[in-house]
């Protein structure tokens, strides 16, 4: 039976080039060095590359652009905020109902960003969320990572906010280095 015109082979590939892997790694830090936000690269045994950046610009807020080996093709941009100790405590002082009331509706608005999220540790006990965003080779360009390093620092923000609305001021938002990859 013939093939429609309009039908294409589709290549699958299994493995990266090491060549494209170090151009996309290449290409990506030279985006953020030209935007002030690149701080160091890493090459951790599990990933093709892991570049560490600050978004805003000097403001102690670290993220990581990696890329993954069991992912073809695709890099991740990885942030995560920890809960400061009070609002750790703050948090595990409000009763059962409120407490499950505001993680609900932390929840509930999360899921409406783009990013991906993830509560650390699941349940009551919450000490940090974590903030993912894809992007596959084919869509990566400078807008799109800059788009997603925002959309992220949106997310985090939102937490800060959320937390300082219902604790009061804090460093909530501080983070010692940059974060650990979430694939291992």
């Amino acid at each position: 039976m013939p093939r429609p015109k309009y039908a294409k082979s589709i290549v699958v590939r299994n493995k990266m080039s090491s060549i494209e892997v170090f151009e996309t790694r290449d290409r990506i830090k030279a985006w953020l060095v030209q935007e002030g936000l690149f701080k160091e690269e890493d090459q951790p045994e599990n990933l093709y590359f892991q570049l560490a950046a600050e978004f805003p610009a000097q403001s102690g807020r670290h993220l990581s652009i990696i890329q993954p080996k069991n992912h073809e093709e695709m890099i991740v941009v990885f942030s995560r905020i920890r809960l400061a100790d009070s609002h750790q405590k703050a948090l595990a002082a409000m009763s059962p109902k409120d407490r499950d009331r505001l993680i609900w509706k932390m929840r509930y608005d999360l899921l409406f960003q783009d990013s991906s999220f993830e509560m650390e540790p699941g349940g009551g006990d919450l000490q940090s969320l974590r903030f993912t965003q894809e992007i596959y080779y084919d869509g990566l360009t400078k807008n799109e990572l800059m788009q997603a390093i925002r959309i992220n620092f949106k997310c985090e923000l939102y937490v800060v906010w959320k937390f300082q609305e219902i604790f009061g001021e804090g460093q909530a938002n501080r983070v010692s280095g940059p974060p650990e990859p979430m694939y291992g």
